[in-house]
């Protein structure tokens, strides 16, 4: 036999031979796992805002302000606004003490009161920020408002609360 015949026929019975595997496995299982809590928070709200009232001119004197709240995605939650300091909505001035009341409304049509204590119906969130408008209203007419504010600047703090 030739030699290239040799190395074929030997390369081809080398070939022939079963592999042997030295490693050798096995498989488990796990789990990525993560806890996601209910929360919510308020990013940031935007003043009442009634501009100049006439008290000598009987009438409505309309604001609007908004609260953005963004809570967890399908939390239940609940917003309210009231003083900040316990009492009634009315503004004070600082330099006179003296006050005009005035009213928080969730709607346009300044109809719905807006919720000033807790417990009440609670919303689904989509877990995106939402902004949530609130309406004000100043009236002015024969003893409501009138001749009871001296000139200058009318403020109160508010609270924008959520609960979940």
């Amino acid at each position: 036999m030739n030699k290239p015949m040799v190395t074929y026929l030997v390369s081809l019975f080398l070939l022939s031979l079963p592999v042997v595997s030295l490693a050798a496995n096995a498989t488990g299982s796990l789990n990525a796992t993560a806890t996601v809590a209910a929360k919510c928070v308020v990013n940031s709200t935007t003043n009442v805002a009634f501009g100049s009232i006439d008290s000598t001119t009987n009438g409505n004197y309309d604001g609007a302000g908004s609260i953005v709240t963004h809570c967890t995605k399908n939390t239940l939650e609940f917003l309210f606004v009231a003083p900040s300091v316990v009492g009634p909505l009315k503004m004070t001035s600082p330099t006179t003490l003296d006050s005009i009341t005035y009213g928080l409304y969730s709607d346009a049509a300044r109809t719905t009161a807006f919720p000033s204590v807790t417990g009440g119906a609670k919303t689904t969130q989509p877990g995106t920020a939402v902004t949530t408008n609130i309406y004000g209203r100043v009236v002015v007419s024969s003893g409501v408002n009138d001749a009871v504010a001296s000139a200058g600047d009318y403020t109160q703090a508010l609270t924008a609360t959520i609960e979940w």
